[in-house]
């Protein structure tokens, strides 16, 4: 088994300090649970629900239809355990199904990220770059880089969203395909 690179693991634990000096790693892990959720269940059962929020250490899930509330809530254990498994640590305490509307697992093979190429090229207007550049001063130097890094990284895929037919959220600014003015985050926040 091939040994991590040393540098990696530095940058891992300059961005989980970033996060927990920005009092950001409990949201940051929370939105982790939900995005690891087509990884947790699989693909089939990732068409048929959609993992939401976790509150209080329990995940809520959307199911289409109580055939699939049924089948989870036999599992639940077992995904519970999964989650600790991928997380390394006890955060999902408990799985809550109800029914609603799912938009389900998207298809990678249709539903891919801007090429790399594309996003690199990508040059961001002197404010966003000032904005970055405010955000990580006073951080020590490394991990102001790294939080530097991560911020134009974003930025530059958002611009590319942006580029390519999405809109920008009324609220938080976030590059999204929906019809509203609002992202669905922001949506689901209202």
């Amino acid at each position: 088994m091939a040994s991590r690179d040393p540098k990696l693991n530095s940058l891992a634990a300059v961005l989980n300090q970033a996060l927990k000096n920005l009092d950001l790693q409990e949201a940051a892990l929370e939105a982790r649970v939900v995005m690891l959720w087509p990884k947790v269940v699989g693909p089939q059962l990732a068409k048929a629900t959609e993992a939401r929020k976790v509150q209080g250490g329990t995940l809520l899930v959307l199911t289409r239809n109580s055939a699939w509330n049924q089948e989870l809530s036999f599992q639940k254990t077992r995904i519970v355990q999964r989650y600790r498994e991928h997380l390394g640590q006890d955060f999902v305490k408990d799985v809550r199904f109800n029914v609603g509307a799912v938009r389900g697992l998207v298809d990678t093979a249709v539903s891919h990220g801007p090429p790399e190429e594309e996003v690199r090229r990508v040059r961001l207007p002197v404010d966003e770059l000032a904005r970055i550049r405010a955000a990580s001063e006073g951080a020590d130097p490394e991990l102001a880089q790294a939080i530097r890094r991560a911020l134009t990284r974003e930025a530059q895929i958002r611009h590319w969203h942006l580029a390519h037919g999405a809109r920008s959220c009324s609220r938080c600014g976030a590059a999204h395909r929906s019809p509203h003015e609002r992202c669905p985050a922001c949506r689901l926040e209202s």
